[in-house]
């Protein structure tokens, strides 16, 4: 792969990675104002459709946990593609492998504390406001969601340790919760590229760990690693095959949070359930659906030259340039200025005309905050990360040279 086709398909991998992060922007947001879309309880809804489009393909423009298993994949693809290319010859693979590992910590971990230090300050400074709507809305948050200690050592632990060493809620910032899977899961996939990168029959691997990591997030990583694997061979050149594919992942994507019995997506839930009789596991079919969909979407996107050139515009691909800090940021946007501001349109307008005129409105700071974010806490984690890679390999060159040079003059006394 030349390094101009790299960088295409950057772009438009970064132009779907955008629209996942606002697709994870949208479901909090519907999470908070439309509740019964996403847990189909019509005491809940405000909207008649309500019920109806969160049964439907529909949701997967608001679906958080396709999204989050589309970013797991794309991890799982971006940070191995380059380990397969055939020119690779085993320095370069070892010291790629090695430059991964020493940055990934510092690339996740800096932006993350940031967002939670900004939680902290909206708490001191009382500038959360969802207890204002949380009888307007209806929504399933706490009332008091952000009634959290402030003691320093607790905030600086929820920064910087919580996050990526404790797989649980998060109540800082929620979406947190993903961190600690995405670097684990990085972790998994450098692990598989030391130990099985070269090997012949590593397909063997993929098939032993899909099966033992087939209950959990981290199998996302694990076939996002896979479809590049893969990549390297001309598989499945067929356009008809790669629409149907895009298809089933887009239906298999969208499978709701509510029960799937008697919708379209039945059959996800009753083929589940004959898997799990017959091995004996206890597979989620909604997690084990959006993981598929995901991965078979980014399949069709890797044969299908028109979803490349879609995702690859501009203002997608921007958006993915900001996506990790528009992740980071929104939920406590959404519960300090979308909060306050629908508390006060609420008065004038309808609910859901004051909904649209709130989510409309916060857009604007909510992406210039994003750009910033990214500008310079972002890219500062990145110059951080290389600034340490740089200074650990200088010092293991100085070491190996010290070491070769007493060696030397070992050698020189005993003749």
């Amino acid at each position: 792969m030349t390094k101009e086709t790299f960088e295409k398909k950057l772009f438009y991998l970064d132009g779907i990675r955008g629209l996942a992060a606002f697709a994870v922007v949208i479901s909090h947001y519907i999470q908070v104002f439309y509740p019964a879309a996403l847990n189909g309880r019509p005491q809940q809804a405000h909207f008649k459709w309500d019920i109806w489009y969160g049964h439907s393909p529909i949701n997967l423009f608001y679906n958080g946990q396709f999204a989050v298993c589309l970013f797991f994949v794309l991890s799982g693809y971006v940070l191995s593609i380059k380990m397969f290319e055939k020119e690779l010859d085993s320095e370069t693979f070892e010291k790629l492998l090695h430059s991964s590992v020493i940055r990934r910590y510092i690339r996740l971990a800096m932006p993350a504390a940031v967002s939670v230090l900004l939680v902290y300050l909206a708490i001191i400074t009382n500038a959360f406001h969802l207890q204002e709507i949380w009888g307007t809305t209806w929504t399933d948050m706490k009332k008091n969601y952000y009634a959290l200690d402030t003691n320093i050592y607790t905030v600086i632990k929820a920064a910087i340790f919580d996050p990526f060493f404790r797989f649980e809620a998060h109540p800082y910032n929620p979406v947190l919760w993903t961190m600690g899977y995405e670097l684990l899961g990085s972790f998994l996939i450098f692990g598989f590229l030391a130990l099985f990168g070269r090997v012949k029959k590593r397909w063997i691997v993929y098939v032993v760990l899909s099966i033992t990591l087939i209950q959990t997030y981290f199998v996302a990583f694990l076939w996002g690693m896979l479809l590049a694997d893969l990549l390297k061979h001309k598989w499945i050149q067929s356009k008809i095959t790669a629409v149907l594919v895009l298809l089933i992942g887009i239906y298999l994507g969208s499978a709701p949070y509510t029960s799937l019995m008697g919708t379209m997506y039945e059959p996800i839930e009753v083929w589940t359930k004959m898997i799990n009789q017959w091995i004996q596991f206890n597979i989620d079919p909604r997690l084990l659906a959006r993981t598929l969909g995901s991965a078979m979407i980014l399949f069709a996107l890797l044969r299908l030259k028109v979803l490349q050139q879609v995702f690859g515009w501009k203002p997608f691909v921007y958006l993915g340039q900001i996506s990790f800090s528009l992740y980071l940021i929104h939920f406590t946007f959404l519960n300090t200025f979308s909060a306050f501001l629908f508390s006060k349109v609420i008065h004038y307008f309808s609910y859901n005309l004051a909904y649209a005129i709130t989510f409309l409105v916060s857009m604007v700071p909510l992406f210039i905050l994003s750009h910033y974010y990214m500008k310079y806490i972002d890219q500062g984690a990145l110059k951080l990360a290389r600034k340490v890679e740089k200074n650990m390999t200088d010092q293991g060159a100085l070491k190996l040279a010290r070491k070769v040079e007493k060696n030397m003059t070992s050698s020189k006394m005993q003749r």
